[in-house]
């Protein structure tokens, strides 16, 4: 169905399906969901994109395929909190492995995700500790299932300006908390108000002058 609306030159879907600006004027991410799409299809689409690409990425549950590329915008959130996090494991002397954006898969289950950031904490696993999703448009498959099935103890998901923290409780689903479980002592609002302010630099300095004393 796709296709077939794309070819008509007089309907111009490119920019009438792109999101609209936020609040702020920055662009958002762009979503895209095909369903239907077979778990070999999917594999085979992934390969066809090529390894090592910044975008874009992909997200697959039960048959549903999420195609979504990124803005600058999305791209500074999840910089500054991948590097306030930095800053706080070196600050309490936290070892990590940073996963990244690397490829997570479930073959039997079915699932896929290539999450914005992720970490190991501790030692290297199967599959990230602690993800980061950032969310500037709703929509898309839905990440806490995708992310339920592989038992990732965290999500973090940034959306409307706020972090909010998904812990995976002990009847296996997510529960919203104010703080985060991983990291008991970190300042969530810190995260927050040094994500909305406009200087990097003084973002970082705003984030280390916050952080409390190591224990």
């Amino acid at each position: 169905m796709l296709s077939s609306v794309l070819k008509y030159p007089e309907v111009p879907a490119a920019e009438l399906l792109r999101p609209e600006p936020l609040a702020d004027g920055a662009q958002p991410e762009e979503r895209l969901v095909v369903c239907g799409v077979s778990w070999n299809r999917y594999l085979a689409f992934d390969k066809a994109l090529g390894d090592d690409r910044p975008s874009p990425r992909l997200y697959y549950l039960d048959r549903e395929l999420e195609i979504t590329t990124t803005s600058n915008e999305h791209e500074r959130v999840k910089k500054w909190i991948a590097g306030f996090l930095e800053i706080y494991f070196e600050h309490l002397g936290i070892e990590v492995i940073p996963r990244g954006q690397a490829t997570m898969r479930l073959d039997p289950k079915e699932v896929g995700a290539e999450p914005d950031e992720s970490w190991c904490i501790d030692r290297d696993k199967p599959y990230p500790d602690l993800v980061l999703e950032i969310a500037l448009t709703s929509g898309g498959v839905p990440k806490l299932e995708i992310y339920r099935r592989f038992k990732v103890p965290e999500v973090w998901v940034w959306r409307g300006k706020k972090l909010d923290i998904f812990v995976l409780g002990q009847s296996d689903t997510y529960k919203p908390l104010s703080n985060s479980q991983l990291l008991p002592d970190l300042d969530i609002s810190l995260i927050e108000r040094c994500t909305a302010t406009n200087s990097w630099r003084q973002a970082r300095q705003m984030f280390r002058a916050g952080l409390r004393p190591a224990r």
